[in-house]
C-alpha cells in the first residue's frame, strides 16, 4: 500500500472518530439543556432565612442528568432532587463541571447530611448516611458562606412545613 493511500485512509478514519465523538458529546449535553420545573424554596437557618429558585427533579430522566454538563449556576439557585419515599441515597458528580454542595434532607425538610464543595467529574459515591426523601445541590461553598447547616430547614411543599 503506498503512504498516500494509507494517509487517505487515516484521514478518514480521523473524521469519522470526530465525528462520532462529536455525536455523543452534542447527545449527552443535550439532556443537560433538557427543561426542567422550576421552583423557589428558603433555607432556614438558626439566624436567618434564603430564598432559592431551583429546579426540580422530579422523575428518574431528570434526576439521571441533574447539573451535568453545566459551566456555571447562578449564586442563590439549585437542583432539588425528590424521590418518591425516604431511603439512602448516593449521588456522584460524573460529568459534572461545577463543585457543589450537597444537601441531603429528610421527609420533614432538615438537612441531615451536607457534603460540601464535591470535585467536579468524580465518580466516588456521595452517600446520604441515612434516609432522605430529597437532595438539594447549591454552589460549593455556599453552605459554609451562609452559614448552613446539618439541622436547619428546608421549606417547600414537598415536607408539609409551607407555614413556618
Amino acid at each position: 500500500m503506498s503512504s498516500t493511500v494509507f494517509a487517505s485512509r487515516m484521514q478518514k478514519i480521523i473524521v469519522i472518530n470526530l465525528f462520532t465523538a462529536f455525536f455523543i458529546l452534542f447527545s449527552q449535553n443535550s439532556h443537560s439543556q433538557e427543561k426542567f420545573p422550576t421552583g423557589e424554596l428558603t433555607v432556614k437557618t438558626q439566624d436567618t432565612s434564603y430564598d432559592f429558585d431551583i429546579e426540580l427533579a422530579l422523575d428518574d430522566s431528570h434526576r439521571q442528568y441533574g447539573l451535568m454538563f453545566r459551566t456555571n449556576l447562578p449564586e442563590m439557585n439549585g437542583m432539588l432532587f425528590i424521590y418518591e419515599e425516604k431511603k439512602r441515597i448516593s449521588m456522584w458528580m460524573k460529568n459534572t463541571f461545577i463543585p457543589l454542595d450537597i444537601l441531603f434532607i429528610d421527609d420533614d425538610g432538615k438537612i441531615i447530611r451536607i457534603a460540601k464543595s464535591q470535585q467536579p467529574r468524580s465518580l466516588s459515591l456521595i452517600r446520604s448516611g441515612g434516609e432522605a426523601k430529597a437532595v438539594l445541590e447549591l454552589n460549593g461553598g455556599l453552605t459554609d458562606k451562609l452559614n448552613i447547616a446539618v439541622g436547619d430547614e428546608i421549606i417547600y411543599p414537598t415536607f408539609g412545613n409551607m407555614k413556618k
